[in-house]
């Protein structure tokens, strides 16, 4: 178990010998080794069936390695979920937000379970909603927003609760270039705070300017 007064906020995201398989299927990530340290983005770059979502899923703890490690200072991250999932920010499948909330109830939810509610945890939630740019109906049910709104939405709640890492797959998804600019200028101040970002994406162009280096999948070591 790790240390639970530890302080992770600067510590290296660390990658060792990982490989994933399907069933009797090839190898999807073969014995890959990586280090992501604070401060850096790293864009993950691929066509369809490369391995990139794989990989934000074992990132993510969402899936299990075949072989290999992941850790995050002491964590070992597939054996403490919990105490990892509490630094990282996920940006995924937009289906996953619940439809019967609002966006500014699941914000506050995600305030208050991280324990960043405060007196002005109203100001804090509308600056949260004001920086990804969505617009006056952050009070209606998420059910009802488009694929845009739903994706900024996502990444509101991913930067909610103030967290060490973000790992963002295809989060300019459905966004129009003005929403666009503002998620980079807001990723990239994450960054230039010591965030560790890692994003995939098939627009390479819009990630030059936020990231530092880039994966190509198939990963072959």
């Amino acid at each position: 178990m790790p240390d639970q007064n530890q302080d992770l906020s600067n510590f290296t995201l660390i990658i060792r010998n990982l490989s994933k398989r399907y069933g009797q299927n090839r190898n999807i990530i073969s014995g890959m080794n990586a280090e992501f340290k604070p401060g850096t983005a790293t864009g993950l770059m691929g066509p369809n069936g490369s391995g990139k979502t794989t990989f934000m899923r074992l990132i993510s703890a969402a899936a299990y390695p075949t072989e290999g490690e992941i850790h995050y200072g002491t964590i070992d991250i597939h054996k403490s979920v919990h105490a990892y999932l509490k630094f990282v920010g996920i940006v995924g499948d937009t289906s996953d937000l619940p439809q019967f909330l609002t966006a500014e109830e699941l914000i506050e939810g995600i305030l208050r379970s991280r324990k960043k509610w405060s007196d002005d945890g109203s100001k804090k939630l509308s600056k949260i909603l004001d920086d990804v740019e969505l617009d006056d109906r952050r009070n209606s049910l998420i059910g009802t927003y488009s694929s845009g709104m739903m994706q900024k939405t996502m990444i509101a709640a991913a930067l909610a609760g103030e967290p060490q890492i973000l790992l963002l797959d295809e989060p300019f998804r459905a966004l129009d270039e003005d929403a666009v600019s503002a998620v980079l200028a807001l990723l990239n101040t994450f960054k230039q705070n010591g965030g560790t970002i890692l994003i995939s994406s098939h627009q390479r162009e819009i990630l030059q300017g936020l990231c530092d280096e880039f994966i190509n999948f198939p990963v072959v070591n």
